[in-house]
């Protein structure tokens, strides 16, 4: 038994010589139930005081108050969200409200089940395993689902990740969703997610294109046709830059990369890379060498860049990216050399250095890099 189970045991023991009951909530029994491995563990405490709860952690770590206010705790140096559950009316922490009442509150009904830590007796108040038998995304209730909007992306996620289908009672429901007000690193999380973790990312899309959510978020990608991140997600764990591949395998051939990946994060470096390897990708067939060298040269990442133009075309230019990290790794002028030469620190040494570089992706050797940065140089007197 791992550490964090442990950990949920002791918890559970301490609370039930309190008076309260410790259940295991959400996608770890959803998962456990699939027999997925989930690294995620969230026990809900019923019974107890917020301040009890607090002297029992204190007694067995280092309680950590991620969202105290919320009913969100934790151990230092433990993976557990430890919650309280909250009333179905105000939201607000109710350590006394019935165990139906704080599962109604969740998304899903596969996510709705209840686990008693000590005794293993899982309630199911909402039919949460014969949907997960059935591969069914059912919402609980219509009146709590939409309290929280990013569950629309949820639901799609969800699809994607497990294979499942959206329940039609629930993708109207979802239709009806207003997801424009959602904060830009919750949408992102989702598909970062996604895209990272599923086998099948595309199904994310397809699944917001029939709820009719893509307009507000994603509205380049339904112009985007065979489009091929789901072979993409096949190598990703190949590639440098996982997240960064993955938006590029996604935007390879959209009309508005810049603003599609823009909206979705501020993140300056992650933008410049998929727009950069998004550019490049579709053009890597039918170049010749020094264009092919050219064009590694430009890459923000060079290996992912003939990785993503592999899985787009099915021809592999793994041969010519070990020419052009071969031809990196020669020796080279460098600017030392140039100054040696008598050139003045300036302008100029900046140009030379730009012409070496060219010299250097065409391969020639640095004997005949000299022989070229004097005749560049004299070429420069001369003008």
């Amino acid at each position: 038994m791992n550490k964090n189970l442990s950990m949920s045991l002791k918890i559970a023991q301490a609370v039930r010589k309190n008076g309260g009951r410790a259940f295991y909530v959400g996608g770890y029994v959803r998962d456990k139930i699939l027999g997925r491995f989930s690294k995620d563990i969230d026990i809900e405490i019923h019974g107890l005081s917020q301040q009890n709860l607090s002297e029992i952690l204190s007694s067995l770590g280092q309680p950590v108050e991620m969202g105290a206010s919320f009913g969100l705790l934790s151990l230092k140096h433990y993976s557990l969200d430890i919650v309280m559950p909250r009333s179905l009316l105000t939201g607000e922490i109710d350590p006394f409200v019935t165990e139906r009442e704080a599962a109604r509150r969740r998304d899903f009904t596969m996510n709705a089940l209840m686990q008693d830590v000590l005794t293993g007796e899982i309630l199911d108040f909402f039919g949460g395993i014969d949907d997960i038998n059935a591969k069914v995304i059912r919402h609980v209730d219509d009146d709590t689902f939409l309290l929280d909007t990013l569950r629309v992306m949820r639901a799609a996620r969800f699809s994607s990740s497990l294979g499942f289908v959206v329940d039609g009672a629930t993708r109207a429901v979802c239709s009806s969703a207003d997801l424009t007000s959602l904060a830009q690193e919750r949408v992102f999380a989702e598909v970062e997610n996604v895209i990272t973790k599923s086998e099948m990312p595309s199904i994310f899309f397809e699944e917001l294109e029939r709820m009719k959510q893509l307009s507000f978020w994603f509205p380049e990608v339904q112009s985007v046709k065979n489009n091929i991140i789901d072979k993409a997600a096949v190598v990703r764990r190949k590639s440098v830059y996982p997240l960064g591949f993955m938006l590029a395998s996604l935007c390879h051939d959209m009309a508005g990369t810049e603003r599609f990946i823009s909206r979705l994060t501020n993140d300056a470096k992650l933008n410049k890379y998929v727009i950069n390897m998004a550019g490049l990708a579709d053009t890597l067939e039918g170049m010749d060498e020094e264009a092919l060298m050219r064009a590694f040269d430009r890459s923000e990442c060079p290996e992912d860049l003939s990785l993503l133009s592999e899985t787009l075309s099915g021809n592999s230019h793994s041969d010519m990216l070990a020419l052009y990290r071969e031809r990196m790794s020669r020796p080279f002028v460098t600017g030392a050399d140039i100054l040696a030469m008598g050139v003045s620190p300036g302008p100029l040494v900046g140009k030379i250095l730009k012409h070496v570089h060219n010299l250097r992706l065409s391969g020639l050797p640095k004997s005949v890099q000299f022989e070229e940065v004097m005749k560049f140089i004299r070429g420069e007197e001369n003008d």
